[in-house]
This record gives C-alpha cells, sequence and structure tokens, in this order.
C-alpha cells in the first residue's frame, strides 16, 4: 500500500476536499460566445472576401 509521507500528521480541521474548477461569469460567458461567433463568421465570409480582392486585383492588373 502507498504510504504519503507529507499527509501526516492529519490537518486539525480534517479532510477538505478539493475545490471544483471556477465557472464563467456571465459577462465572461457572453464574450466567450461572442468571440466564437465572430470567429466562425470570419471562417466562412473571409474566403469569400480575400477571393473578392483577388478578383479585384487580377481585374485592376489585366
Amino acid at each position: 500500500m502507498f504510504l504519503d509521507s507529507g499527509a501526516w500528521p492529519p490537518p486539525p480541521d480534517g479532510y477538505e476536499p478539493p475545490r471544483p474548477p471556477a465557472r464563467l461569469t456571465r459577462p465572461q460567458e457572453r464574450v466567450m460566445l461572442g468571440s466564437i461567433g465572430l470567429f466562425l463568421l470570419v471562417m466562412f465570409i473571409g474566403p469569400l472576401a480575400g477571393s473578392s480582392v483577388i478578383a479585384a486585383l487580377a481585374a485592376l492588373f489585366s
């Protein structure tokens, strides 16, 4: 059996379970969802904008 020598003596208050991880607040959640939405928008609109810029440059120089 494993003996953790750093666990002796036990804490005076007894066993303290680990704290659960922190959750996002409402404003943090809103910023996170907004940034994900903006990323998805740019991911779909960006190639169209890039291709139109390339087409405009091609038309300008030809």
